[in-house]
Order: C-alpha cells, then structure tokens, then sequence
C-alpha cells in the first residue's frame, strides 16, 4: 500500500512538473512568409474581386490573386493570376477577357495595365490577342498595347509591333502587320 502511494506521489510530481515546464514555455510565434514580410505596402488583399463601374452600370470586373495598396497613391498592384472581365453595358453580356501575370489598377480612372504574357480574348468571335502588355483605358473606349502583338483568327495568325482597338473590337488595327495564313477579319 505504501508502495502505491509512492508510486501516485512520484506520478503526480512528475504530471506537475510537465505541467510547470509547459506552462513556462512561450507559445510559437506567428509564421510569415519573407516575401510578405518585405512587401511594404499598407494593405494586402488575397484573392481580390473589384467591379469597375461608369454611372452605376458594370463596365468590368477584376481579379488578382493578391492586391498591394499604399495610402498615398491610387494604383494598386495587382500579382498573380490577373483577370479582367469587360462586359457590354447594355446587355450584360461578356465582350472581352484580359488576363497576365501581374498588373496596376488605376482606381480614380478603372484603367489596369496588364503586364506579363498578356493575352486578349474577344468572346463575339474568339480572336485573341498576344502581348507582353495590354493596357485597358474605358474613359477613351480603347484597349492598346506598345508592344510586340500576335492575333489569332481562326487560321490566321497576324504578327506587328503593337495594336489597338476600340472596346468594340469593330475597328482593330495591328501595326507593321504581317498575316500568315488565310484572310484577316477586322
């Protein structure tokens, strides 16, 4: 009998001082990525879904997997996986996709300049243009890039120096164009 109390004693000294030890040590600390810690932005968004409009109506909408936002300026930089989806004011409909690399979104203006393997998709009739840059600019009804540009039309592959076009896409003019493949429709 004596030796049982012995034994609960020393079991529940050896408990308490699990106990104690646990109890001393410092709970973990929180684990940041050093990329993040180095981004010095006032604000991250994660998986960013912004709607640009004109007078109430959906213009587009944009989303980015990740979202920097500084308090003294109007851009924001968007990164990862950018996409931007225009729509037809009047019926609702989606008329283009942009997607790229990474981005800025100009919030007083809705213009985003798409950067990075940059690619326009016309959804009316499946043309799409290849950049390394595309810029969306709504208030001036275009869409432009100052770069190296590749469309696709069925067949036809139309290679230039740059291109531009109205929201539209009734009035695309590729640059220094070279077509291989059959005839081109604008």
């Amino acid at each position: 009998m004596a030796t049982s109390r012995l034994l609960h004693a020393q079991l529940f000294f050896a408990g308490f001082l699990l106990t104690a030890t646990a109890c001393t040590d410092s709970p973990p600390g929180m684990v940041i990525d050093p990329y993040l810690e180095a981004i010095e932005a006032d604000y991250i968004i994660f998986g960013l879904r912004s709607y640009l409009t004109r007078n109430g109506i959906r213009e587009a909408i944009v989303e980015a997997d990740t979202a920097l936002i500084f308090q003294d300026s109007t851009v924001v930089f968007l990164r990862g996986h950018v996409r931007l989806t225009a729509y037809n004011e009047e019926l609702g409909t989606e008329k283009a996709v942009v997607t790229s690399d990474r981005g800025r979104l100009d919030t007083d203006t809705n213009e985003l300049f798409a950067e990075g393997n940059a690619v326009l998709v016309i959804q009316a009739d499946g043309r799409r243009i290849e950049s390394y840059e595309l810029r969306y600019i709504p208030d001036a009804n275009r869409i432009q890039s100052d770069s190296a540009t590749v469309m696709y039309d069925g067949d036809t592959t139309m290679e230039g120096t740059s291109f531009t076009s109205d929201l539209d896409f009734t009035d695309v003019v590729i640059l220094n164009g070279r077509t291989r493949g059959g005839a081109i429709r604008f």
